[in-house]
């Protein structure tokens, strides 16, 4: 081995084994959570993972829709600011988002109560901690990966995310009394609390905290001009998660927990490829958007198709081979019984990850009104599609108005950036 380095910067061992580590935190954070999910449907009870399914889509849709759109149109702008530059916008958001939570989930917590407090009130004020703390670190994680901090952004998320389900399997197997949803979201909780701490640490380090300056005016600017991008956020959840929900109010959470399970398992490929192989490279996509004759957005594009493509079909075979015995394992009749709803499920899956993948690309090329159109048109259908099919076909109407969602969303997203692409080799 002489003369050949295997610590080159860009070297290909270098980026073979960064692409793995990413892999193995990501791989480490869907499996746990997948354990997660297999321990509450075996030793709790489809209800309680119907409830935790709830507040997994819940993580998803208030960022959303507490983030105003803000966090992407941020992003965008930050990959080449310098840190006194970056950091007010970043401040500044996050202070929004406390503010929003401050005032918006004690409205909540005194609707829950004149409902007659449907959950038991700890169960809800759980729910609420973690809703706020998931926000701020989900805000924090694109930031990082925005200014190239990929391994601090996906460690982090392994802790808050994929490290804390491990001790909750292993206690509630040794001491059966702590079998118990509360159990669980305290452990959750406790990670996001550490999280937290820890960012505050790292933005205390090298006198980083000067440069945090609460802006008014930069947030003023930047909400005319993330509208668009807000409303895809908002459609973009409705679309992805109404489905549980729908499930719930129609079928009953029992049905709600077996759906939510198998879209947990199928999303073990969607995550492991999207946020460790797309997203990771988005700063590069943005800044390769600004080059005028496409070459390097269409060689960067090209790579990500091939190294996508290939991962989501091992991933997917791997999973598909799986789940029977997993089934078996979990002793439920009811997951024998609709079986063969998860491989529509599994399908929807991969359309899915293509479909996200062209997202990222009109995403870099600024398109935002666009977005927002096919974000909107997507979350109309997959509602109409459930409303429809769910009351109709049960589980196997959901997951045909899953599959049906996806095409939409990848053709819209697919003719979009082909678009784009050219526009910018006319251009040139």
């Amino acid at each position: 081995m002489k003369g050949v380095s295997l610590s080159i910067p860009g070297g290909k061992f270098r980026q073979t084994f960064g692409q793995l580590t990413l892999f193995g935190l990501r791989a480490g954070m869907t499996g746990s959570k997948f354990l997660l999910a297999i321990y509450t449907a075996r030793y709790l009870s489809l209800s309680d993972l119907g409830i935790y399914g709830l507040l997994v889509g819940s993580t998803i849709i208030v960022p959303a829709v507490a983030g105003l759109g803000l966090t992407d149109w941020i992003v965008r702008r930050i990959v080449e600011l310098p840190l006194a530059q970056a950091l007010p916008l970043v401040a500044s958001r996050s202070a929004l988002t406390l503010l929003i939570h401050l005032i918006g989930q004690p409205l909540v917590l005194l609707g829950f109560i004149l409902a007659g407090r449907p959950i038991p009130l700890t169960l809800a004020l759980l729910c609420g901690a973690i809703l706020l703390m998931e926000t701020l670190a989900t805000e924090i994680s694109d930031v990082l990966i925005a200014r190239r901090r990929i391994f601090l952004a996906n460690w982090l998320n392994f802790l808050r995310q994929g490290l804390w389900p491990l001790p909750v399997i292993a206690l509630g197997l040794l001491v059966p009394e702590t079998r118990s949803l509360n159990m669980l979201l305290a452990f959750w909780c406790a990670a996001l609390v550490l999280t937290c701490l820890i960012l505050v640490c790292l933005l205390l380090r090298q006198g980083r905290w000067r440069y945090v300056q609460l802006q008014g005016h930069m947030l003023l600017g930047a909400l005319r001009g993330s509208f668009l991008l807000y409303i895809r956020d908002i459609s973009g959840t409705v679309s992805a998660f109404a489905d549980r929900f729908l499930i719930s109010l129609f079928l009953g959470l029992e049905l709600s927990g077996v759906y939510s399970l198998f879209w947990s398992i199928a999303n073990v490929v969607h995550s492991l490829v999207v946020f460790s192989v797309v997203q990771t490279r988005i700063a590069s996509l943005i800044t390769a958007a600004k080059e005028r004759t496409g070459a390097e957005f269409r060689a960067l594009e090209r790579q990500l198709q091939i190294t996508a493509s290939g991962w989501a079909v091992l991933f997917a075979g791997g999973v598909a081979a799986l789940t029977p015995f997993l089934v078996s394992f979990l002793d439920r009749p009811l997951m024998n019984d609709y079986l063969p709803v998860f491989w529509l499920i599994l399908l929807a899956t991969l359309v899915r990850i293509a479909a996200d993948s062209y997202g990222f690309a009109i995403y870099a090329f600024h398109r935002d009104r666009a977005i927002a159109v096919i974000a909107v048109c997507g979350a109309l259908t997959s509602a109409a599609l459930n409303l429809v099919l769910t009351p109709l076909a049960g589980l196997w109407g959901s997951a045909l108005a899953y599959i049906l969602t996806s095409s939409a969303l990848l053709t819209a997203r697919f003719l979009v950036s082909r678009a784009a692409a050219r526009d910018l080799t006319s251009h040139s």
